[in-house]
């Protein structure tokens, strides 16, 4: 079994963490459900740029940043800033930001978290068809039109993709991540 390994990005000179796989391990064992859970997420945000590719129409320039934009409780943008602050991607630095939800098109990954699932919707309608990388809570992210959307299972922070909307999208989503989400819906139904 192939294993995709998953490093927590540095944060203020300290090595945050250990590896993360995600199929397999459990990595939410021995850890406070939300900090644990939150501190997963994050990671994932951060290594799933690694394994999606944006058209460089995505980017006003060669050396426009990454932006990662985020709606989420402030505890939580706060931990994503901390954990992100002086990355890069693919050269770019990257951004933690909080756009109005009329100006989202400039982000190119959007994660949502688990409130106001109905404010979401109208976000996610205005990113439809746009370079934007989706990230979100639950099955009902993937119904409105998100990309990928976390689940727990078995105490396990786990993921399913939309490929149909990675597709429509723009975007290249290699097929290792695939072959570790828990599920991919290809437009037509979901493949365990």
């Amino acid at each position: 079994m192939a294993l995709l390994t998953l490093v927590q990005p540095r944060t203020g000179g300290v090595f945050l963490g250990c590896l993360l796989t995600l199929v397999s391990a459990d990595v939410l064992r021995g850890q406070a459900p939300q900090s644990g859970e939150k501190a997963v997420k994050a990671a994932f945000l951060y290594n799933f740029t690694k394994f999606v590719e944006w058209p460089q129409s995505a980017f006003s320039d060669a050396s426009a940043p990454f932006r990662v934009c985020v709606f989420v409780d402030p505890t939580f943008r706060h931990d994503v800033e901390e954990m992100l602050t002086g990355e890069t991607i693919s050269g770019r630095p990257l951004r933690v930001i909080t756009p109005e939800p009329s100006d989202v098109k400039g982000c190119h990954l959007a994660y949502f978290g688990a409130d106001d699932a109905d404010r979401r919707a109208p976000v996610l309608a205005a990113m439809r068809g746009v370079p934007i990388l989706t990230v979100g809570e639950g099955t009902r992210f993937l119904q409105q039109g998100g990309l990928i959307s976390f689940v727990l299972e078995d105490n396990r922070v786990r993921f399913d993709v939309n490929k149909s909307a990675v597709d429509r999208a723009g975007l290249t989503v290699s097929s290792k991540l695939l072959r570790v989400a828990r599920n991919v819906e290809d437009g037509l139904r979901y493949k365990p």
